[in-house]
């Protein structure tokens, strides 16, 4: 018996086994989702899957240090090799690699969190010598995140500004 599966019940075993396309666990708390995506990591590069065919993502910096751990102990230094982050780190190092095929960007941008985002927005506000009152540092930043959605960049944002609101936003 392969001693990956030693702990596993039945419906765990099933999806360590799953070696075809992509696999979506879902499970509650302490349920044993870390424990089966490290088996089937382990499982897969038993197979001979290279390490670094291998993505698994998760929500938060704690899981993602947790599942290396577990990976780490489970199948030593190819652990490296893996794909194994969070959501955002991957994202981040998927834009890295990629930037060269957008015009004007670099490899070193850096992603603002919601905290830098409010410092920057109340940076802008004072050069503009704009009343944090009257243009509070969250609705602004509410105003640009909604052209962002619907992927207006500042220059057709500022296009669009139809009142002294707007138009500032665009300054």
């Amino acid at each position: 018996m392969n001693p990956i599966f030693d702990t596993l019940n039945d419906r765990q075993c099933e999806a360590v086994k799953h070696t075809e396309g992509p696999l979506l666990i879902t499970a509650g708390a302490g349920s044993g989702k870390t424990k089966v995506l490290t088996c089937r990591i382990a499982h897969l590069l038993e197979l001979g899957v290279a390490p670094y065919r291998i993505l698994a993502i998760t929500f938060t910096n704690k899981a993602a240090k947790e599942m290396k751990e577990r990976v780490t102990n489970l199948v030593g230094a190819q652990a490296d090799s893996i794909w194994l982050s969070t959501f955002h780190s991957f994202c981040a190092k998927l834009l890295r690699f990629e930037v060269d095929g957008f015009h004007g960007y670099t490899r070193n941008f850096t992603i603002y969190d919601s905290s830098d985002q409010l410092v920057l927005v109340k940076d802008c506000l004072k050069k503009l010598n704009l009343d944090d009152k009257q243009f509070t540092p969250r609705s602004v930043l509410g105003t640009i995140s909604s052209a962002k959605n619907v992927l207006m960049d500042a220059k057709a944002f500022a296009a669009k500004a139809s009142d002294f609101y707007e138009q500032k936003v665009a300054d």
